[in-house]
């Protein structure tokens, strides 16, 4: 019985404790951590965020080492494993550390980038060769992405609340035990796993360079670049939030939970969607309304959201449960294009590749961001942001996207 629920319980239980889960929970603090202790401006904080990213952003490196090196006899599970132990001692690194410096941080959250990404890598590969081989593909993103979510809703309010009661050291001690749980519970689901061999690198040249220098190929990752390329308002928007508009940490948690919450249904709407309506059909009104909706956080800088500061909470709290469940339902009907897109035996590094495109165009849209904060202020970062974001609508016509699996 437990053989059938194998995998989807394997996904999403590495999910549920990822960066974007459960190991989210220090977020917060280091971002109060470097506001107020080391006092780094929004920009410096943009800055910090998108080099702190480098991991995920030279994810093909950690598809290529997958797909053609096996380590103990394994090119998935083994590497899953390590990179979780380099995970959790990375934290376990700055639960023991009692003064804290930009560069120390900067440097242990690289390196800790570095460790999920590849965890992210060798799942997503294991994703994909299962899902395309029995036709799951949305299962599994669904189910993986309901996981985080769920996570995300403990990690918002418990997020605040670390953040408000608990030294810094203990959140880091905490977060040192989520990488562990997944190193265990890979070296017991995928015990007798029997995964697709390693591939020769001269069979591996070959797909790869033919692969690449496809017209389709470059077009799909220009798409998904500028995608994400958009320039990011986080940063200068959390320092407004607190600054401005009085948002607690707590309160800033509880929105995260909200947002979180709003993701689980979101995850539930796609699945459903994404069974009936056609991938074309629903990236086309994903960027579209993706793009128009990022013009509503202009509400948030008008004289009346000054002057009206408590009505100002009713309408974060309503922005992050339906923008949390639009978010996920977008983002996922662009992660499921890029698997649908993704060579089964070259998953580790097409799928790696793709979504690393993605993330360097989160990168440049923090350093860009931060970039033009400093020129033309939040008001105008916005528009810009809403306007670029809208820019890919004239990329869709010429994507080839097939039915959905």
């Amino acid at each position: 019985m437990l053989n059938n629920y194998k995998f989807p319980l394997i996904f999403a239980l590495v999910y549920f404790f990822s960066p974007n889960g459960l190991s989210s929970l220090p977020n917060l603090t280091l971002n109060f951590i470097l506001r107020e202790n080391l006092q780094l401006t929004a920009t410096q904080l943009a800055y910090f965020s998108a080099i702190t990213i480098l991991g995920w952003a030279i994810k093909p490196i950690w598809g290529l080492i997958s797909d053609l090196f096996s380590l103990w006899g394994s090119k998935r599970k083994s590497y899953l494993i390590l990179t979780s132990l380099i995970a959790s001692l990375c934290w376990l690194i700055l639960a023991l550390t009692t003064d804290y410096s930009v560069w120390l941080l900067l440097i242990i959250l690289t390196i800790s980038s570095f460790a999920y990404a590849f965890q992210d890598v060798v799942t997503d590969a294991l994703m994909i060769e299962v899902g395309k081989k029995e036709k799951r593909l949305i299962d599994f993103q669904s189910i993986q992405w309901f996981a985080v979510s769920l996570a995300q809703v403990i990690t918002g309010f418990a997020g605040g609340l670390v953040a408000e009661k608990l030294r810094a050291q203990t959140t880091f001690g905490l977060a040192t035990i989520f990488p562990l749980i997944i190193a265990i519970i890979t070296l017991f689901l995928l015990k007798n796993i029997k995964e697709n061999p390693i591939l020769k690198f001269q069979e591996f040249k070959i797909n790869f360079k033919k692969l690449i220098f496809n017209r389709e190929f470059i077009l799909i990752n220009l798409f998904l670049f500028l995608w994400r390329f958009s320039p990011s308002f986080g940063a200068p928007m959390f320092y407004y939030q607190v600054d401005v508009l009085k948002f607690s940490k707590l309160f800033l948690g509880s929105l995260s939970s909200l947002g979180a919450i709003g993701s689980v249904l979101g995850t539930v709407v796609f699945y459903y969607l994404a069974k009936r309506i056609k991938l074309k059909k629903l990236i086309f009104w994903s960027v579209l309304l993706g793009g128009l909706l990022t013009f509503w956080s202009l509400i948030y800088l008008t004289s009346w959201a000054k002057a009206n500061l408590d009505l100002v909470k009713f309408l974060a709290i309503f922005e992050s449960l339906v923008f949390g469940a639009l978010s996920i339902i977008f983002f996922l009907t662009i992660l499921t294009f890029a698997a649908q897109k993704t060579e089964a035996n070259l998953a580790g590094s097409i799928f790696a590749f793709f979504t690393s495109i993605m993330n360097l165009g989160l990168m440049g849209s923090n350093f860009l961001g931060g970039l033009l904060y400093e020129k033309i202020g939040l008001f105008y970062l916005i528009i810009v942001s809403g306007i670029t974001s809208l820019f890919i609508l004239i990329f869709i016509p010429f994507l080839r996207i097939e039915n959905n699996n």
